[in-house]
């Protein structure tokens, strides 16, 4: 296999060399993100450079003597190149940026980027900024809002028309003590948002989408609609999902089942869906002649699919990763006729999608893809050759065992620290959802292929249906077992980074097999115990108190449900001052009434719309005192 041959070449530094280039680059590129150089600082680079050129003309022998030297000056010039690729990239210091010479009152030119996306109460749309109006005079600008409208402009709003608004922009806000949409948008180089009304906007010239984005979008709603007309919802919406990455009708408590279960990466398009399209492509083109022509056209066939998918599924993280590291496979094996080192393969193409963007080290996608990778090439040969299967069958298991494990390893630490829990049965969930969504790409890219054909096309879409219903099943059957996800686990920075370097210790003396990496292992435990020794003593005392669900602070009592209340029902009800909903607990109103006594019950937006709408109209039969975060935005509780 793949895993097996890329472990041999892992102590040959000459045939990795972006390995070595990707380090500092994105180095810089955090450095900059958190510390936020000053243009003066990125002088320096000149000054290093200079250092670079004088080192070329020193006598051979200096050259061979002061060669490490001469590394560490790249790689500091590498570091100030990555900082200075993010400080291009960030709006803020864009000499034509609209945030540095918009005057209230000044009329802003858009242009509407996609069609619009219905929300509950408005349509919203991406717009690029070209160009500002101030007392008649035009002044080229460069930005990106996110435009909301009310839903009957959706007409009147098409996808590659520009406007004239005369609307104030306003910055981007975030809801308190949640998820930091608004840097979420910096990154994807959005600073603003309008509010437009009836009358705010003008159609000034109307070009609508490119040949390209028109193309990408039918395609995308030929797909959705052949899945809805022969699976039909709510099944058609995880096709729609694990084919093309449309996920808008998936159900929330579907969702949430897959999370925690841990494995959401089966319904968000990754590398295992370029990893199935690629081996698929060569094993149908495997009838092309092996001369330079056959190469030639297997090559571009192969690219030619790739990046359509790629760019169909919205070019995400993962999905740019993997596309980038096969296009260097199929170019070096058809092209240029020569095998790469794969961990080279592997820096270079995050070498590549960090210069365009290097925004995406930041990016939960990047961050998670290249770590998956990384992990099964360092540690799949090993788990698998731990044990020896001779049953065909049974080998092919401990296959996707060792697999799904491997990636398991440095995947993990960053995902405590993300999300501050694990699923414990992740296991027995990826051995039965990973073949099951297979067939079910396999079987949906055939009723595409069919759909002319109705007769077979609805035949194939009630297979579909019910392979989904019985994944959806299984999925959530695993999710209700004994323990199945364990949460509130407290994993900061320096447990991540301790974390990582004892596997780094482990993987060093495993590979080397040095007297010195026991030392380090050694080291590195007693590093671990030390943090947590200093963690304990100067950890702050807290401002509250938490048991299980139940969180009292400053006097006020606050219960979380999340899950189904116990069956026995207590004599007296505990009174507390706020309940919260969040992430679908089977309970209504009245089986909560019987439990506690509150003032205010409040509804998370975690929760599915049928049980938030269900919850409503039970507070209003008991006229009880209720706040919806879907409908009314978030809710502060001073304290």
């Amino acid at each position: 296999m793949l895993f097996e041959s890329s472990l041999s070449s892992l102590d040959t530094k000459g045939r990795m060399p972006f390995v070595r280039l990707v380090i500092p680059l994105m180095m810089g590129i955090i450095a900059q993100f958190y510390l936020d150089f000053s243009v003066y600082t990125f002088g320096l680079l000149p000054l290093i450079t200079l250092l670079s050129l004088i080192f070329r003309w020193l006598p051979p022998a200096r050259k061979y003597a002061w060669r490490h030297w001469l590394h560490v000056i790249v790689h500091v010039q590498l570091f100030f190149v990555g900082a200075i690729m993010l400080y291009c990239h960030d709006l803020r210091y864009h000499p034509l940026s609209y945030q540095k010479s918009y005057v209230t009152g000044d009329d802003i030119l858009l242009r509407l980027e996609g069609p619009p996306e219905e929300k509950p109460r408005s349509i919203s749309q991406t717009a690029t900024v070209l160009g500002l109006s101030h007392e008649g005079s035009w002044k080229p600008a460069t930005g990106k809002l996110l435009v909301y409208a009310e839903k009957q402009l959706k007409d009147s709003l098409q996808w590659g028309d520009d406007i004239l608004v005369r609307a104030t922009p306003s910055p981007i806000r975030n809801g308190p003590g949640g998820f930091d949409y608004r840097q979420y948008c910096a990154m994807q180089g959005i600073s603003g948002q309008l509010f437009l009304r009836r009358g705010d906007s003008q159609l000034f010239r109307r070009n609508g989408p490119s040949w390209l984005e028109y193309g990408l979008y039918n395609g995308l709603h030929f797909c959705t609609e052949t899945f809805q007309k022969y699976i039909g919802a709510p099944e058609a919406g995880m096709a729609s999902a694990l084919l093309v990455g449309f996920r808008q009708g998936l159900d929330k408590e579907i969702v949430q089942d897959y999370s925690n279960t841990g494995i959401i990466h089966v319904i968000a398009i990754s590398g295992m869906h370029l990893a199935l399209l690629y081996s698929s492509l060569l094993l149908l083109l495997s009838w092309l002649p092996a001369n330079r022509a056959g190469n030639w056209a297997k090559a571009l066939i192969v690219l030619l699919f790739l990046w359509g998918f790629t760019l169909l599924t919205g070019a995400s993280a993962s999905v740019l990763r993997a596309a980038v590291m096969f296009s260097g496979t199929t170019i070096g094996r058809f092209i240029l006729v020569r095998q790469s080192n794969i961990f080279n393969t592997l820096a270079a193409s995050a070498f590549l999608l960090l210069c365009y963007n290097p925004y995406l080290v930041m990016d939960v996608g990047f961050q998670l893809s290249y770590l998956a990778v990384m992990s099964i090439l360092l540690f799949y040969t090993r788990i698998y050759a731990s044990l020896k299967c001779r049953k065909k069958w049974l080998d092919h298991l401990w296959q996707m065992v060792a697999l799904t494990l491997a990636a398991q390893i440095l995947t993990t630490p960053v995902c405590l620290y993300l999300f501050h829990q694990f699923p414990t049965w992740f296991l027995p969930a990826n051995l039965l959802a990973v073949p099951l969504s297979t067939v079910v790409i396999y079987l949906s890219i055939l009723l595409l292929a069919i759909s002319p054909f109705h007769w077979v096309a609805h035949a194939i879409g009630i297979l579909v249906k019910w392979l989904i219903v019985a994944m959806d099943a299984s999925v959530r059957f695993i999710g209700h077992w004994p323990g199945a996800l364990i949460k509130g686990i407290s994993c900061h920075i320096p447990s991540v980074l301790l974390i990582y370097a004892a596997i780094g210790c482990w993987v060093i003396y495993r590979q080397q097999e040095l007297r010195s990496a026991r030392e380090w292992a050694v080291y590195c435990c007693c590093g671990a115990m030390a943090a947590g020794i200093l963690a304990v003593f100067l950890q702050p005392p807290p401002q509250d108190y938490r048991y299980n669900r139940y969180i009292l602070h400053k006097g006020r009592k606050i219960v979380v449900i999340d899950s189904a209340l116990g069956t026995c029902i207590p004599d007296k009800k505990f009174k507390v001052d706020y309940i919260l909903l969040t992430r679908n607990p089977h309970t209504d109103v009245r089986r909560i009434l019987a439990f506690y006594r509150f003032d205010t019950l409040v509804i998370g937006a975690g929760n599915a719309p049928r049980r938030i709408e269900q919850w409503k109209s039970e507070c209003d039969d008991l006229t009880l005192r209720f706040i919806s975060v879907p409908d009314q935005g978030a809710y502060v509780i001073n304290f």
